[in-house]
């Protein structure tokens, strides 16, 4: 059974599903949605350098938010 563990910036981590809790990642997530929902590996990594607020995400999560964002419209 996983534990469940919070680290300084507010991320629940129950070793499986992680949860951003910082309202601006999620707004900032949403307004680069608008502009793209489909963003390529290479605008992923460009958003992590020119969204500070992104740089603790890794890739995959972002590529995995995008997928889930996509899914939610349907």
């Amino acid at each position: 059974m996983a534990m469940s563990c919070t680290d300084g910036k507010g991320v629940m981590d129950n070793g499986k599903y992680v949860r951003y809790k910082p309202k601006q990642v999620v707004e900032a997530l949403e307004s680069l949605y608008h502009e793209c929902s489909k963003p390529s590996s290479i605008r992923r990594q460009q958003l992590i350098k020119e969204y500070p607020i992104l740089s603790n995400i890794e890739p995959s999560q972002i590529k995995v938010w995008f997928q889930n964002r996509r899914c939610k419209e349907n």
